[in-house]
């Protein structure tokens, strides 16, 4: 019974690969892989950027004996992006699978369950694990030249890794579930508690990294302080160097913390999944019942998803608080900022607010609510299709959510960029319509991508939100525009001017949208209606 749950819980955290969602079945020979190429050069890119990262410090650290502070340092890079990978697939896979009930009401125990539920996030945290730690290993294998043992002992240590970044996951995942269940607004405190983790997390991490750095500089008390006062580290770095003494102190230290995780997670996991103790009582009272026009309600159900949904919100609503969080760091750090972009471009003011415009855009690119929002329809889709409304409607509903959650932050760092940046009064109009006709442009872009790969037979909500192709395409797909404009702009820098080039990007860039709206009028909308 295990390796069934294990290759159906496999099966699902995978499918968007083997599976074609639009169609309803599985891919087949060219077409298979053809999306496994495509997924092995996204990853490949994202490798090779982890591997530039490790270049300059591997060799003078391993040159001054110093290889255990590499492994250190890339550790906890590793670390960081898988816990951020899995993290929010903990929460829904772990309590909130649409199956949970199904299995219960079988004849298996629930410890089973529990354990190939971490089984899947440990392969999603493994994964985003592995995209660090493969290069870092590459590259330290090709500098340093290390023996069987070192080679021996850095891949157990990278394993081990992996089971860190599962225990941070499911000790967040079991503490929202743990909260949200006794309380009545459950996606609110989903949301505040996930942030609040994810902020905490990163900002130990970032204060380590910096302690690290300073490290660098005295090496001759850097292993004596992080063996007394960070040993965990300490020892991971040790123990992927090939120190055999480490490699078992970090191994224990691993395993002690997950197996106390894991009989909290055990002693819990049927209560918490199968109780509702914040359900509140409904008491009847007689109400005048508001009409509201066929957009504006079809807009109010959009937003009751969104809201109801943590996954939704923290895996596609990021920019929100990213955006806002941008805003005030300009407006706080003023005067460093300013020093950094006269640095960087020579002090030119035209170059410096195409830039802006650049980053902002760059930040919204974090918001791609409508990317699975035809996908979270699921099996309920024919509900909104028997509606009383056209799918372009529908589709509407879906792109103003997008627009409003995007373009009320937007706007705030927007005015807190010309508020610093000071811009001609040329660059004070193109920078807002630059940035306002590329979220218009990524809004339409996720729709189009989700209506030709839509995915309506998920169990799972964090299928289609966090592990779907369409969504991938669609969050580096903004940052290839914008860097790719960049890189066209170096090209014919000598013939336009940056007012003159970003007002033609802007253009090009509604252009396409309109294009993108009218394919949504005429084909998007049948298509919609007849998923």
């Amino acid at each position: 019974m295990t390796k069934v749950l294990l290759k159906k819980q496999i099966m699902e955290l995978f499918s968007f690969i083997w599976q074609d969602k639009k169609k309803n079945k599985n891919r087949t020979g060219i077409r298979l892989l053809m999306m496994i190429l495509l997924y092995v050069i996204l990853f490949g890119i994202l490798g090779a950027m982890f591997y530039f990262v490790a270049d300059p410090l591997c060799g003078p650290l391993h040159q001054a004996g110093m290889g255990w502070l590499y492994f250190a340092l890339m550790g906890l890079m590793g670390t960081a992006f898988g816990a951020f990978g899995s993290v929010f697939n903990t929460y829904a896979s772990l309590y909130l699978a649409k199956d949970n009930e199904l299995l219960l009401s079988m004849p298996i125990p629930a410890s089973r369950i529990l354990n190939v539920r971490l089984a899947g996030v440990y392969l999603m945290g493994l994964l985003y694990e592995l995209l660090v730690m493969v290069p870092v290993l590459i590259k330290y294998y090709l500098t340093a030249a290390p023996g069987f043992l070192t080679v021996l002992c850095s891949v157990i240590a990278t394993l081990e890794i992996s089971i860190v970044v599962l225990i941070i996951s499911a000790i967040l995942g079991w503490a929202v579930a743990l909260i949200s269940k006794k309380t009545k607004h459950k996606s609110l405190i989903t949301v505040v508690l996930s942030l609040g983790f994810i902020i905490g997390y990163y900002y130990v991490y970032l204060k380590a990294m910096r302690f690290l750095e300073d490290i660098i500089s005295n090496p001759q008390i850097a292993g004596n302080f992080l063996k007394n006062s960070l040993s965990p580290v300490y020892h991971m770095g040790m123990a992927a160097a090939g120190n055999l003494s480490s490699l078992g102190m970090f191994t224990v230290m691993t395993l002690a913390v997950f197996l106390a995780v894991y009989l909290v997670l055990a002693a819990s996991y049927t209560r918490i999944i199968t109780t509702n103790r914040g359900a509140s009582r409904r008491i009847y009272k007689v109400q005048k019942v508001t009409v509201h026009s066929r957009e504006r309600a079809l807009l109010g159900k959009e937003f009751r998803r969104f809201l109801g949904c943590p996954n939704y919100i923290l895996n596609c609503g990021l920019g929100i608080i990213l955006m806002i969080a941008g805003a005030v760091m300009i407006l706080v750090k003023r005067n460093m900022i300013m020093d950094m972009m006269m640095l960087f471009f020579a002090g030119d003011q035209d170059m410096m607010s195409m830039a802006a415009a650049a980053a902002v855009c760059m930040i919204t690119t974090m918001n791609d609510i409508t990317a699975p929002s035809v996908s979270l329809e699921g099996r309920n889709i024919w509900l909104v299709q028997s509606l009383p409304v056209s799918g372009f409607q529908v589709l509407m509903a879906k792109l103003k959510l997008h627009l409003i959650l995007t373009l009320i932050p937007a706007a705030i760092l927007v005015m807190s960029v010309e508020i610093v940046l000071k811009p001609s009064a040329v660059f004070a109009v193109l920078i807002p319509l630059t940035v306002l006709a590329f979220i218009i442009f990524m809004a339409l872009t996720g729709l189009v991508l989700n209506l030709k790969m839509p995915n309506l037979t998920w169990t799972n909500e964090i299928v289609p939100i966090k592990q779907s192709l369409n969504v991938m395409i669609a969050l580096f797909g903004g940052w290839v525009v914008v860097v790719g404009a960049g890189a066209l702009y170096m090209l014919l820098m000598d013939i336009l001017s940056p007012a003159v080039y970003l007002g033609c990007t802007a253009a090009v860039i509604f252009a396409g949208a309109i294009g993108l709206l009218f394919w949504l009028r005429k084909k998007g909308a049948v298509i919609f209606e007849t998923l």
